[in-house]
């Protein structure tokens, strides 16, 4: 029965590339949420770690690093060594380049450079975060570089960071327009933006791209009963409604802080690999 269970909502979506269900979405989410605020958030906050606008500009080239790399298994796939190919096997490295794997992956190797970051700081006198930052832009350019010489349609891969740009300016006045202060840090901002990006990514997708279908069970649910563009503004309410009870309820602000940082990571990390996708799909 177990068994059964496994193959039929985590095996198979996985090799047939049908994308998630009610079970594993669940499943993922749970052990994401687990990790992160049980294992990932203690740790790092007895290390001093604010999680502010600057712990995020030190974190987001290790997002498009995850996000870029994640783009090798769908569109260089004659290009991609075996080694590379898709598995559910943890040993096999190909597990490592599709969900929920690559989340693994990326995940610790960003905490090991930032473990590693401190260390090196303290020995050289030297700004941890910067190090840290230093390493994930080794890491993410010449993976972004190898995908932007390679674009096949760059107007709709640049349509959605301007697009997304303007959501969040326009939210930005509006908020000001009504005196509130919701969008007055840089990292509330963030928030915004990652989750804008996420919304316009899969918008520009499903209306440009008719061989694209959304594979997030609650997404696919807004997309089928309304339409991509009731997507995005699905994930700009989203933001306003995370920031608003974060503002309001969450009283430390390394808690806060890090509850930011989560939903501003599941924001651009889709976001990104989607904006890089249909830019380079030859559909």
């Amino acid at each position: 029965m177990f068994l059964s269970v496994v193959e039929d909502f985590f095996v198979n979506p996985i090799i047939s590339h049908s994308g998630y269900n009610l079970v594993n979405t669940l499943v993922y989410a749970a052990v994401l949420l687990g990790i992160a605020f049980f294992v990932v958030f203690p740790f790092f906050r007895k290390k001093g770690i604010s999680f502010d606008f600057d712990f995020f500009k030190a974190v987001f080239p290790f997002i498009v690093f995850g996000s870029a790399l994640r783009i090798f298994e769908e569109n260089y796939s004659a290009v991609y060594l075996e080694l590379f190919e898709r598995s559910t096997n943890p040993l096999a490295f190909g597990f490592y380049t599709i969900s929920p794997g690559i989340y693994i992956l990326i995940g610790l190797i960003a905490i090991f450079s930032l473990i590693a970051s401190f260390f090196l700081g303290s020995r050289l006198r030297r700004d941890p975060l910067k190090i840290f930052m230093g390493t994930g832009i080794i890491l993410s350019v010449p993976v972004v570089v190898y995908h932007l010489f390679h674009l096949v349609h760059p107007l709709e891969f640049f349509f959605v960071f301007i697009a997304t740009a303007l959501i969040v300016f326009l939210a930005w006045l509006v908020a000001g327009k009504l005196n509130s202060g919701i969008f007055s840090s840089r990292l509330n901002l963030a928030v915004l933006f990652g989750q804008a990006l996420d919304g316009v990514a899969t918008f520009t997708a499903l209306t440009f791209f008719p061989s694209y279908s959304e594979q997030h069970v609650l997404s696919d649910f807004v997309i089928q009963n309304f339409s991509p563009a009731a997507f995005v503004l699905v994930k700009v309410i989203l933001s306003i409604a995370v920031l608003w009870y974060v503002g309001r309820e969450i009283k430390d602000e390394k808690t806060a802080n890090f509850i930011k940082l989560f939903v501003i990571i599941i924001g651009f990390a889709p976001g990104i690999r989607d904006a890089f996708s249909l830019g380079l799909t030859l559909s």
